[in-house]
């Protein structure tokens, strides 16, 4: 009997630079990815993903701007040493969220939950893919193509005003403020 995936979130944060925020994995040294992490039963990804960027990297706001179409799989390779949860799991199955995020990298706490990162850095997208664990690298291209472009596409439509909040333009012309919390139904509720 095969062995089912393991469901996953995975957030691409990036900021107003365009750049994206990628973790060197405490397991892997030397290599980078964005955070990710297991959905618990019963919650459902927008949920996950808001918890595990939490647990990760201490991000409790942020815009969501983009959810991949699909659930991306991935396979662990036979030699990859899990942990005891892990092995009962062919890889994981993947939804990618794309999330816009003002805050700076000293901003991120790495230790609230298990310590996965050993330290966070900003870099561009396209950069991630020299950087990613091998087997994560299919999923990386398909994410880098789908979310590049709406990167630039939200950067082009939101400007800064002179205090540093963000305005939203929207298409009728008016204007929404937003400097703190998870909009889009992606609000931190402990």
């Amino acid at each position: 009997m095969e062995k089912p995936y393991r469901k996953n979130v995975g957030m691409v944060v990036f900021n107003s630079h365009g750049e994206v925020l990628v973790g060197e994995r405490s397991n892997f040294p030397g290599s980078w990815q964005f955070p990710q992490g297991g959905i618990d039963e019963a919650e459902d990804p927008t949920t996950a993903a808001r918890r595990e960027l939490y647990e990760e990297v201490g991000i409790d706001s942020g815009k969501i701007v983009a959810e991949y179409p699909d659930w991306i799989p991935y396979d662990f390779p036979e030699n990859l040493p899990l942990n005891r949860h892990l092995q009962k799991y062919r890889g994981q199955i993947q939804k990618w969220f794309l999330i816009h995020w003002n805050g700076e990298i000293n901003d991120c706490k790495l230790d609230i939950y298990e310590r996965e990162f050993e330290t966070v850095r900003f870099i561009p997208i396209k950069d991630t893919l020299a950087t990613a664990v091998p087997f994560k690298k299919d999923v990386y291209y398909k994410i880098i193509e789908e979310f590049g472009p709406k990167i630039h596409a939200f950067l082009q439509k939101t400007k800064k005003n002179y205090d540093g909040r963000t305005i939203h333009l929207h298409p009728a012309g008016r204007a929404s403020r937003s400097n703190s919390g998870f909009t889009n139904g992606f609000r931190r509720g402990r």
